[in-house]
């Protein structure tokens, strides 16, 4: 699939998309976590712009070929593995109800910062996304994207592109926004966005006071409102509410959609994927300590349960 990408004020921009057709309904597929093809033991792979990409993939148990399925591509960090966000997130934990795809950033990193410089991830996942359409039965209406830190980033980069059309709803945990530091930054997109962040996160800073390792990095609170106003207008009022213990919850509402931009904003949480699973990558390796007041994946979860391509804001 042909798709050429540059940058607009900071932002990726891509080639108008055609809608997804799934073509893979009636295909057999066995449940479970799977990395490699049948017995063939070659690693899951698509060809994108040329050469190998890789990717891994959680198929719900009690797989119905002929049922179609709600997607979530769900984005890695950097120097992380598909491995560590499966873990992270954990959708298995919580679901049966999704086919999950795994993608693997090229050097495991993602298109936006400056240390990723090369990598065509746009066309990576319109390429991924016509492949998973073509072997398995999915809904193309119930379409999601998920990321943890460089992948959250990427996340949003997606959010702000013509790929990004294809999906309903996006969720990030600590995102690296190297591709969104102004309002003007991500024209034209309405979208459905979801956000956890810790004050004590270190490695992508709430206020960043300097540049990151990736390039400039915006406030994460500016950053939800200007989300806010891109969905809401330029008047656009938060509702922010301080009950919870341990992180604030920031939102915007319009047009009859409650709730289209929703941001957790934890009070003493780290650089990670927030869950109160000690069993989690992030938890295991003692960068989530703070955040363990919040289990994110569940509130992920039901995010995109309210969200398809006829009801979000871009519709």
């Amino acid at each position: 699939m042909l798709l050429t990408t540059f940058a607009v004020l900071g932002c990726v921009a891509a080639s108008t998309q055609s809608p997804v057709v799934s073509t893979g309904c009636g295909k057999p597929h066995t449940p479970g976590y799977h990395t490699v093809h049948g017995n063939t033991g070659k690693n899951l792979s698509i060809k994108s712009d040329g050469i190998p990409r890789y990717y891994t993939v959680q198929v719900p148990t009690e797989y119905n070929a002929q049922k179609k399925y709600p997607l979530i591509f769900d984005y890695h960090g950097s120097s992380n593995t598909p491995l560590n966000q499966r873990d992270n997130s954990a959708y298995y934990n919580y679901t049966n109800k999704y086919l999950v795809v795994y993608p693997e950033g090229r050097g495991l990193n993602w298109q936006g910062p400056t240390y990723a410089a090369g990598s065509n991830d746009l066309l990576f996942t319109d390429d991924l996304l016509a492949h998973v359409a073509a072997q398995y039965c999915i809904d193309p209406q119930h379409i999601y994207a998920s990321g943890k830190s460089n992948g959250g980033g990427f996340v949003d980069t997606l959010a702000c592109s013509d790929v990004g059309d294809k999906f309903a709803a996006f969720a990030m945990a600590s995102a690296a926004l190297y591709t969104d530091t102004k309002l003007t930054a991500c024209p034209n997109k309405k979208r459905a966005i979801l956000e956890a962040h810790g004050d004590k996160d270190s490695i992508i800073p709430y206020v960043p006071t300097k540049d990151g390792r990736g390039g400039p990095l915006p406030n994460v609170g500016k950053w939800v409102g200007w989300w806010g106003q891109r969905d809401c207008g330029a008047n656009a009022k938060p509702t922010i509410d301080t009950k919870p213990t341990g992180y604030n919850v920031t939102t915007y509402s319009c047009n009859g959609r409650q709730d289209v931009v929703k941001h957790y904003h934890l009070a003493k949480g780290g650089h990670c994927w927030p869950s109160s699973d000690p069993e989690t990558s992030d938890n295991q390796g003692g960068s989530c300590k703070g955040a363990r007041v919040l289990d994110f994946t569940p509130k992920v979860l039901e995010f995109f349960g309210k969200w398809n391509l006829k009801n979000g804001p871009g519709s």
